[in-house]
């Protein structure tokens, strides 16, 4: 299964490079290798769209139904082929399937709005329209944010993003550790930056540590100055999987701590970042096995969405060297780097980076506590995990 959900995560990165081959050849492995559920179908289907084999793509929405029978995504991306197909009949019948499965309990996605959307349209035939209830409620709730003053105060970014959820117009992404959960802690992509005292002291380090990685760059190429693959085969983060990074340099790093362990070398050629991250604290050594890197992404390199490992950590970027062109999405929210200003997130929640420069990307990375942890659950934490990294490990 692990395979299987790499080439998934290959086939849905291509769709988004709008490659319908390579998305077909990598999701039709990720099915023969027994990938369960009627997405992967759904997203063949999209595959097969791309290159223009409709009868592909009703045939594999076909086999979504099959697998879920109550997949309203599945009916309801049904219906829309079958009327690509110019067959209406068939599609009415699919969309009135698609939207009488429709529970409260249905996560209404974007994706799902549309295309509830475009159901409720298609049925109500030619003629005058009328507002349907999704529409109806997005004007309410956008009235109601303007009386409000929605956006005025700190933390109306999440009642916010509560009302795009109910409408349709954001997904929800929730936290998925691959490795530990701690369960009670916000799902928050983004935190504020007020709710830590140290990172305006940070951002006015960034001329100091960029003249640091600028000498350090200057000294050696970059292979010889300490950059290696980030995703290793031999390190924890690429141990025992398929990763499209794993020992690519595309996606490196040159560390001053690497997993828990200081490498003194690399502190001693830097020691004003080295004394900058030391001046925020204890909150800089989460349990398990902290690190703190420069991290190269190369020009036309991207990080394809993956998910942290554990939640009672978040991650820092401050940007160092930007050329432009580059991006960041945690969940919904996608932001560019700025000079001088620092990033907390949560790393579980899916995420993505890429460089559409013609230059490298540079970004000093470093771990936290999760702020809402105590003294006694940091201690718990940090016990547990030094029983071992087999005893963990093989209890999930």
């Amino acid at each position: 299964m692990t395979q299987a959900r790499d080439f998934a995560a290959q086939g849905m990165q291509a769709l988004q490079q709008q490659d319908g081959p390579a998305a077909e050849t990598a999701l039709q492995r990720a099915i023969d290798l027994g990938w369960p559920g009627p997405d992967i179908w759904v997203a063949l289907s999209f595959a097969k769209s791309l290159q223009g084999d409709m009868a592909g793509r009703v045939a594999s929405l076909e086999k979504a139904i099959q697998v879920d029978p109550s997949s309203v995504r599945a009916r309801l991306h049904y219906g829309q082929a079958l009327v690509g197909s110019g067959r209406p009949k068939d599609a009415e019948a699919a969309f009135r399937r698609g939207l009488s499965d429709i529970t409260p309990h249905l996560i209404r996605t974007q994706e799902i709005h549309q295309l509830i959307t475009a159901a409720e349209t298609f049925l109500a035939g030619p003629g005058e329209q009328t507002p349907s209830p999704a529409d109806e409620l997005s004007v309410t709730l956008d009235k109601f944010a303007k009386d409000h003053d929605l956006g005025t105060a700190p933390d109306d970014d999440l009642f916010r993003q509560s009302l795009d959820f109910l409408t349709g117009k954001a997904t929800f992404y929730p936290s998925q550790p691959t490795r530990y959960f701690y369960p009670g802690l916000p799902n928050r992509q983004f935190y504020p930056l007020d709710a830590f005292s140290w990172t305006n002291a940070l951002a006015a380090e960034t001329g100091a540590i960029r003249s640091e990685l600028e000498t350090l760059l200057s000294e050696k190429a970059a292979a010889e100055a300490g950059f290696t693959p980030y995703v290793e085969s031999a390190g924890r983060e690429g141990a025992g999987v398929s990763h499209p990074l794993l020992d690519n340099p595309d996606w490196s790093a040159f560390y001053l701590i690497k997993q828990g362990k200081r490498v003194e070398e690399n502190i001693a050629r830097c020691p004003k970042t080295w004394a900058a991250i030391e001046a925020i604290g204890e909150a800089v050594n989460p349990a398990p096995a902290p690190s703190v890197l420069f991290s190269r992404l190369e020009p036309g390199a991207a990080i394809p969405p993956h998910h942290g490992q554990i939640n009672t950590r978040l991650i820092c970027h401050l940007p160092i060297i930007l050329p432009g062109d580059c991006g960041f999405r945690v969940g919904n929210e996608t932001r560019e780097w700025k000079d001088g200003e620092v990033f907390v997130f949560d790393d579980t929640i899916e995420h993505e980076a890429w460089n559409r420069s013609d230059k490298a990307r540079y970004v000093l990375i470093f771990e936290i506590w999760h702020p809402d942890l105590s003294d006694r659950q940091r201690s718990l934490i940090t016990e547990f995990f030094k029983l071992g990294q087999s005893q963990v490990s093989s209890a999930g």
